[in-house]
C-alpha cells in the first residue's frame, strides 16, 4: 500500500466501519458520519481524520466535528448584520473560514481523551503500515472509551448543555452565539435572552463585542414585550 494523506484517510474510515459500524456510523456512507437510535438532538456529528505530513511521516488525529442548522442558520443572519456594522471584516474572509462558521464545535480525539488539559496527548506519527494499524486500534480504543462518552454526551441536549456548562472553551470566537442556541434549545428563548442581556461586552474583540451585541439588540429586543424577534 502507497502510504499518503488519501490512503490513511480511506484505511482509517474502512477499519472503523468495520469494527463499530452497527454501533456508530451511517452503514450507507463511506464517511464517518454518526448515526445512532440513542441520538436524539439533530446535530450533525462526522469523525474527520487529519494526516499531515511532516518530517518524514505523517501526524494524525481523528475530530469530531458537529454541525447545527439551528446554529448555521443564526451565525449567518448574524454574519450579513455585521458586514453592514463594520464592512471592513469582509476582507479578512475566506471561503474557507466562511465554511468553518457554519461549524458549530470541531474538537481533536487527543483533546477530548485528555479532558482539555494540557498535557494532553500529541499527534500519532504514522510512518509505516504497522504504525497505521496502531493508529487505528487507538482510534478504535477511543471510541469504546473516554472520546465516545464524551461525544455520546451530546446526543440529548440536556447534556449537551451540561457539556457546554463544563467547558468555557468550547466553539471559541463564537462561544456565546452557540451558547445561545443551546441555552434557546433547552430552556427557551426567554431564557437565552435573560442570559445574554447580563453580559457586558466593553472592551471585548470585535467579534466577541459584536456577537453580543447582536443577540442583545436584534434578536432579544423584544422580550420586554413578549415579542423576542423569531
Amino acid at each position: 500500500m502507497v502510504l499518503n494523506a488519501k490512503t490513511i484517510r480511506v484505511r482509517v474510515a474502512e477499519a472503523l466501519h468495520a469494527h463499530l459500524g452497527e454501533r456508530w456510523f451511517k452503514p450507507s456512507s463511506a464517511k464517518l458520519l454518526i448515526e445512532s437510535t440513542d441520538l436524539l438532538t439533530d446535530f450533525s456529528i462526522e469523525l474527520d481524520c487529519s494526516a499531515d505530513y511532516r518530517y518524514g511521516a505523517y501526524d494524525c488525529e481523528l475530530a469530531a466535528a458537529f454541525k447545527w442548522k439551528k446554529f448555521a442558520k443564526l451565525w449567518k443572519d448574524f454574519d450579513a448584520w455585521y458586514e453592514v456594522k463594520d464592512p471592513s471584516s469582509a476582507q479578512f474572509k475566506t471561503s474557507s473560514s466562511r465554511q468553518r462558521n457554519k461549524q458549530f464545535l470541531l474538537k481533536g480525539f487527543n483533546a477530548i481523551d485528555g479532558d482539555f488539559q494540557p498535557s494532553s496527548r500529541g499527534f500519532f506519527w504514522v510512518g509505516s503500515e504497522q504504525d497505521l494499524d496502531a493508529f487505528v486500534i487507538q482510534c478504535i480504543a477511543d471510541l469504546d472509551g473516554n472520546v465516545g462518552a464524551w461525544i455520546r454526551r451530546w446526543f440529548t441536549w440536556e447534556s449537551a448543555l451540561d457539556v457546554m456548562d463544563g467547558n468555557s472553551q468550547l466553539c471559541g470566537s463564537w462561544r456565546d452565539t452557540a451558547y445561545f442556541c443551546l441555552l434557546e434549545q433547552v430552556h427557551g428563548r426567554e431564557a437565552a435572552c435573560k442570559w445574554i442581556s447580563g453580559i457586558d461586552a466593553t472592551g471585548w474583540p470585535a467579534l466577541l463585542a459584536a456577537q453580543v451585541e447582536y443577540l442583545q439588540s436584534q434578536v432579544c429586543s423584544g422580550m420586554s414585550e413578549g415579542k423576542a424577534v423569531a
